[in-house]
């Protein structure tokens, strides 16, 4: 059976990883690996461009993550179906709700309530490299995570008194996160760096795994795609802790082998633990989540009585159309008609309705709000005042901004004056849709000539 890495970041952990996902993606095919999981730290950002690139490339792209918990040990964590995607998703919301800004840790009584659907890593790679006879564990196991875990709820059948307060060593996390997640989805990962007291951190862990009937996992940590990458991740640690190449010591990588290997290197590295390579192929066949099968429903917009969102975008478009045009032709009826048709076949009148809804709020307020981009197309959204162009007298391609053949969502942008005007938009949406119904995109920067420059020169 082939190996496949189930433990890869990319430069989508921030400072973290030090290759994009198209370019660990790529190097997996080079590699002629089946498939490849991405598991980048309290994230899943950049899960969407490695599913595309992979599939690009043959390869069969996994979702996971690395959940930084609340003791400072790291918990990796691999999605098998749409309902593990979904916890892991409210699991992440929730821990970067209750965290300051900037930062996110997620408690231990926190898992159980979102574990089904996820597999779990235990191992060096996910006890913050410390040794295994000496990881913490929470301070405190709370009333809310003993409704979930039978153990904690039953108390141990050897020793009741066991999960009173923390598990404090490697022995009660292993029960903690098998009675968490089940005993088929908990792995003790192993991996090899070449790093000294690592093999005998990794014996403790194979007795570990033994003793609890789990099985081994072979993962080589991946931080970055090739060996040379080595290089950029040091300076990207030098960033990160404010520090400088010379001086930074044990923070930076020991050696440049947590880069993607290929099937022969990890089996000569795991030539005594054989089934540890195997089962990296039986667990990616179980992992079959796919962000193609997630598709999205967008919020209904709440209609007047009598009407359906359908019926009610019909209603307001023409009656915009009655104040844009002092005689409706019948080329601008045409081509209202063929618009709203296509909206109502593709389920979009919500949308356009929400988009409406917020214009309309800030007008109302006096705020300056203007549509831009190819929403301008639309005589939709001209005559509800989303655009101020009229694009059937401009002669401008509907198809641009909306057809069949599109994947994915109209885009409607709206430009906003800047500062508190702006704030008080996103407010009140916040307040319309409850913080779970909307939220902020990030736009992600990436280093560029100059600003390379200047971060390198600082290490």
């Amino acid at each position: 059976m082939p190996y496949v890495e189930l433990h890869a970041c990319s430069a989508f952990s921030f400072l973290r990883g030090g290759s994009f996902p198209e370019q660990l993606a790529e190097v997996a095919a080079e590699l002629k690996m089946p498939a490849m999981a991405l598991l980048d730290r309290n994230g899943v950002y950049g899960a969407q461009r490695f599913s595309v690139a992979a599939r690009e490339h043959g390869v069969r792209p996994i979702i996971g993550c690395e959940l930084s918990m609340e003791d400072g040990s790291i918990l990796p964590v691999l999605v098998e179906n749409r309902t593990g995607y979904k916890n892991l998703c409210e699991l992440l919301t929730q821990a970067h709700l209750g965290s300051e800004k900037g930062k996110c840790a997620v408690r231990w009584d926190e898992l159980p309530e979102f574990a089904e659907g996820l597999v779990t890593l235990f191992g060096l790679g996910s006890t913050g490299c410390q040794p295994v006879s000496s990881g913490s564990l929470p301070d405190a196991i709370s009333p809310r995570a003993r409704r979930f875990v039978p153990s904690l709820r039953q108390g141990a059948a050897n020793n009741p008194e066991s999960f009173r307060g923390a598990p404090q060593n490697a022995e009660d996390r292993a029960r903690f996160l098998i009675d968490t997640f089940g005993l088929g989805n908990v792995f003790v990962e192993i991996q090899r760096h070449f790093i000294r007291g690592e093999e005998r951190i990794n014996r403790e862990l194979i007795d570990l795994a033994r003793v609890h009937r789990l099985s081994l996992l072979a993962t080589n940590g991946v931080q970055h795609a090739k060996p040379y990458g080595r290089e950029v991740l040091d300076v990207f640690t030098c960033i990160r802790e404010h520090t400088h190449l010379d001086i930074a010591g044990k923070l930076l990588t020991q050696n440049a082998e947590r880069h993607l290997k290929s099937e022969r290197q990890m089996r000569a590295i795991f030539a005594d633990l054989p089934e540890a390579i195997e089962n990296t192929s039986r667990l990616a066949e179980r992992l079959t989540f796919s962000l193609e099968n997630l598709g999205y429903e967008f919020p209904e917009y709440p209609v007047p009585a009598g009407h359906t969102m359908d019926s009610f975008l019909r209603t307001i478009v023409w009656f915009g159309a009655q104040q844009r045009y002092a005689a409706i032709s019948a080329k601008v009826k045409r081509q209202i008609e063929e618009e709203l048709a296509l909206i109502t076949k593709l389920g979009f009148p919500g949308y356009f309705l929400i988009v409406w809804d917020i214009v309309n709020f800030c007008r109302e307020h006096n705020i300056m709000v203007q549509g831009r981009g190819s929403a301008a197309n639309s005589a939709v959204c001209y005559c509800l005042g989303i655009t101020p162009v009229d694009p059937v007298e401009s002669d401008l391609v509907f198809e641009r901004f909306l057809n069949e053949r599109r994947k994915g969502w109209p885009d409607i942008d709206l430009d906003l004056p800047s500062g508190d005007r702006r704030e008080a938009v996103i407010q009140e949406i916040y307040r319309r849709y409850g913080k779970h119904g909307a939220a902020m995109t990030a736009n992600v920067i990436s280093y560029r000539g100059r600003s390379a420059a200047r971060e390198i020169g600082k290490a």
